[in-house]
């Protein structure tokens, strides 16, 4: 989880929040948040705007992903009957994906 940590880092982002479901970080330049989730494989969670703005995003995520641990993100009624908060979740084999993918998306999306 360090190694990530300090990819984080390295992508001008700094952790805000941890808990035992995610680790939250903020980009220093335009305070876009991304969730970084503890799983066994490298998980991140992106605010739902981002992704709908940014339609090829869309087309790469894994889907909606609902958390209590999302606390910055919009909430919506998914299978319960309390609204939850939710995000769109990217999954990456190896560290250097998920470092190319918070490159390009400061590059492109965040324009930090």
């Amino acid at each position: 989880m360090e190694n990530l940590k300090s990819i984080f880092e390295k992508n001008e982002f700094k952790l805000t929040k941890e808990t035992s479901k995610a680790f939250e970080y903020e980009n220093i330049h335009t305070k876009d948040v991304i969730y970084l989730l503890p799983n066994k494989e490298i998980s991140i969670v992106l605010h739902p705007e981002t992704v709908e703005q940014n339609n090829g995003l869309r087309h790469i995520s894994h889907g909606v992903f609902n958390s209590t641990a999302l606390s910055l993100f919009p909430k919506r009624v998914n299978t319960g009957q309390k609204p939850i908060t939710f995000g769109y979740s990217f999954k990456f084999k190896t560290e250097s994906e998920l470092e190319s993918f918070l490159a390009a998306i400061n590059l492109v999306v965040f324009h930090a």
